[in-house]
């Protein structure tokens, strides 16, 4: 597992992860998270959106290998 980021997302916000040269895909991905979020897949990177309604939610994001 390499780890790919890991942040803190506030009320609304988002977070971008790059594809890369290894072509990443949605399974592919173990996403670590304290709260509600929503993946959305895009051609040049993953965007993990805060679904919470209140706060702000810690993501760790790693890479299967």
């Amino acid at each position: 597992m390499a780890l790919l980021k890991e942040a803190s997302i506030p009320i609304g916000r988002m977070l971008f992860i790059p594809r890369g040269d290894n072509n990443l895909k949605k399974d592919d991905l173990l996403i670590e998270s304290n709260g509600q979020f929503q993946l959305i897949e895009r051609p040049d990177c993953f965007v993990i959106k805060n679904a919470e309604c209140c706060r702000s939610i810690l993501v760790k994001v790693n890479s299967k290998e």
